[in-house]
């Protein structure tokens, strides 16, 4: 049963709520037909897609396809893992040469601004430690002479006092004439017993 004026006119309904009706009735058919034809080519797209992943497929089974992305993503995660490892090694590397800097009395203040000029690749490890650390470290130190800061002190030597020269035997006889002078002076003549 299709909605038409002549069946809205007889259920008794009036002209103006008759036109809100078929407008409102239009609006969704439309809707719906343009639901429809969206369907319509999305379906006729389809046995293209169809044919397209059956040859995706056929290719991967075939020419080993899987096999080729899995050893193109292991060879880059490969190389990335090396570039990390060196990374690492040239950090390890730094901070020996850091710190054989620091044992050969550079000023730590200065040590920065070597590492930033020095070219760390001739530099060799041994392990854990830097190779021929005694020639890098005067190669350093005549190097970088200017920041080499002293650290150790001579003790300065001690002034030596002056030798007495007292009487041989007892007081001097001069100095013992003047202090009893200065006692008579004071609390006069005393007499002698």
């Amino acid at each position: 049963m299709a909605l038409s004026r002549r069946l809205l006119e007889g259920m008794g309904i009036e002209d103006k709520q008759i036109e809100t009706i078929i407008e409102a009735h239009s609006e969704t058919v439309n809707g719906l037909k343009a639901e429809r034809d969206k369907y319509k080519e999305d379906a006729a797209k389809v046995p293209d897609l169809q044919k397209e992943l059956e040859a995706e497929r056929k290719a991967n089974t075939e020419a080993g396809g899987w096999q080729q992305k899995y050893d193109d993503e292991h060879k880059a995660f490969e190389e990335y893992k090396a570039q990390v490892d060196s990374e690492k090694a040239e950090a390890r590397k730094a901070q020996a040469y850091r710190s054989m800097l620091k044992a050969a009395d550079i000023d730590p203040k200065r040590i920065d601004a070597i590492m930033r000029v020095t070219d760390l690749s001739k530099v060799e490890m041994d392990g854990d430690a830097l190779k021929d650390v005694d020639s890098l470290s005067e190669t350093a130190k005549t190097e970088w002479a200017d920041f080499v800061v002293k650290t150790k002190t001579d003790p300065a030597t001690p002034a030596t006092p002056p030798k007495g020269t007292g009487a041989v035997e007892g007081a001097d006889p001069e100095v013992a004439k003047r202090m009893q002078a200065r006692h008579e002076r004071l609390y006069g003549k005393t007499q002698e017993g």
